[in-house]
């Protein structure tokens, strides 16, 4: 059973979107998604952000979707300050309509597979541990938000976000970076195989290993 995507998908793949150069391609936030969310994507793309999207809004206070989101966005700090969404919660309200204006063009249904649909519930301790073993190198506001996210969300999604929240926080400390120990990789890599990700959704930070 596997997942319909080798990559990072839903949300912390959107937050890939905005880099720090975003603003020359596009006007608005709202612009940059669209721009990506082409006619040639696969549906369940779309759909998976969606879902993300939902979730966040619907079951987290508006202050910790806006954590997660400057937490796990380069520059994420200026990100409601720019005239566009005014706080998290806004901004995935945002979101959900661009999906639905993207997936309305479709004339077929478009459904989620089981293995993207499996939400990891069991595996919520061990998510819950890996977000508190980075309390101290990640800002404790976004290791507040990211246990609410594995405990009122999914362990799925609080764990492609910590994936996203690691290299953003390491770019933050330039130019001494964040650093991992092979061990805390390895914990890190046999979270995403339980999760059935593909190999690049964990294997995107291999680069933050300690040599």
């Amino acid at each position: 059973m596997d997942r319909s995507t080798e990559f990072t998908f839903g949300i912390p793949w959107v937050m890939s979107f905005f880099h720090q150069d975003w603003t020359l391609d596009a006007s608005t936030e709202a612009e940059a998604v669209a721009g990506q969310f082409v006619e040639e994507l696969e549906p369940e793309a779309v759909l998976l952000v969606r879902r993300d999207a939902r979730l966040l809004h619907d079951v987290l206070p508006a202050g910790h979707v806006t954590v997660l989101w400057e937490g796990c966005v380069e520059g994420g700090g200026r990100f409601f300050h720019r005239g566009g969404p005014t706080d998290g919660a806004a901004w995935m309200r945002q979101l959900i309509g661009l999906c639905d204006v993207w997936l309305a063009r479709l004339t077929d249904p478009v459904t989620l597979s089981e293995a993207d649909r499996y939400e990891g519930r069991e595996l919520a301790g061990r998510v819950r541990a890996a977000v508190d073993g980075f309390d101290g190198v990640l800002d404790r506001e976004l290791v507040r938000a990211l246990t609410e996210c594995v405990d009122r969300c999914t362990p799925d999604l609080a764990f492609r976000l910590l994936l996203r929240a690691l290299p953003i926080r390491s770019d933050s400390l330039s130019p001494h970076y964040l650093r991992l120990s092979r061990e805390r990789y390895t914990q890190l890599v046999e979270l995403g195989v339980a999760f059935r990700y593909g190999e690049y959704v964990v294997g995107d930070i291999e680069y933050l290993v300690d040599a």
